[in-house]
């Protein structure tokens, strides 16, 4: 489903030269139509997870929504005041670091598809996220590993890569029942991994040794137990994004993975201290840019 054009002007982006050394170069990239590009957006909400892709035909996508209601007004950015409806809403698992938000979206926003793994959990912000999708009208997807969802025409690929269909029906969710999705755009990738910790990494790249990202959002928050390193290297990874609060009491993200990450000369960024991080792409080169 294709949503209408939408514009903004950003000045500085960098380039991610992922052809030749996978190194940042700061450049100027002149206003040009964003017709060819992808946006993917990792928004700054504190300790938490909240991402927004736009396609470069306008589909829009939410990819869970952080704590409280802060990703209200980072919406606020990408999509005209006029603009209340969205494409595609994407919940990992129903933690309310993730979950609080997309109640917060679903009240001020229509939504034509939702999709999650049907895996609940016993709290009232699951309850509450379960009646509102009941109510809102959309098509509800309850996916699992290997289910696809293909967008504008083809030019842009949504893989699920987890959690397994056996997970399918547990009351209890957990981290590793997260939806973990892969978004293409021509030959480049983005990977949401929720909050599923290093071992499960590890199942989901044994399951799929031909894995590629050129972006990773770190799963859980950078936490201790959250990267391992056959995923990440075997991906070939060019950048990380950890989503974390500034000076959180989990101490997110952990040294080790910080230490992991440098190891393979990845180029990590941090909500913490750079705010919202946008990547454009045309399916060749990815620009990047940051938001304070």
């Amino acid at each position: 489903m294709d949503g209408g054009e939408k514009k903004h002007r950003f000045a500085k982006w960098a380039i991610l030269a992922l052809a030749v050394a996978d190194l940042f170069v700061w450049l100027a990239l002149a206003e040009s139509g964003r017709q060819n590009f992808t946006e993917v957006r990792f928004f700054d909400v504190g300790q938490g997870d909240a991402a927004f892709v736009q396609t470069a035909r306008g589909t829009q996508i939410i990819i869970d929504g952080g704590p409280g209601n802060s990703v209200l007004e980072k919406l606020g950015r990408p999509m005209p005041f006029y603009d209340r409806q969205i494409d595609w809403m994407i919940l990992s698992h129903p933690d309310g670091d993730h979950l609080s938000g997309l109640l917060a979206v679903l009240e001020n926003y229509r939504v034509d598809n939702i999709v999650w793994s049907g895996i609940g959990k016993d709290s009232a912000e699951c309850r509450q996220w379960e009646t509102m999708i009941a109510e809102e009208g959309a098509r509800i997807f309850e996916v699992s590993a290997r289910d696809k969802f293909t967008l504008d025409g083809g030019a842009v690929v949504v893989e699920i890569l987890s959690p397994e269909t056996e997970s399918a029906g547990a009351k209890e969710g957990s981290n590793n029942l997260s939806v973990v999705a892969r978004i293409i755009h021509k030959n480049r990738a983005f990977l949401f991994t929720g909050d599923i910790d290093a071992k499960k990494e590890e199942l989901i790249f044994r399951a799929n040794p031909d894995l590629r990202a050129d972006v990773l959002k770190i799963a859980h928050h950078g936490s201790k137990y959250s990267a391992n390193e056959e995923f990440t290297a075997g991906s070939a990874v060019a950048a990380a994004v950890v989503s974390c609060g500034k000076n959180n009491r989990y101490g997110h993200p952990h040294p080790e993975t910080l230490d992991l990450l440098e190891k393979y000369d990845i180029k990590t960024l941090r909500t913490d201290e750079d705010g919202n991080i946008v990547f454009r792409t045309d399916g060749e080169r990815i620009f990047l840019r940051t938001e304070k």
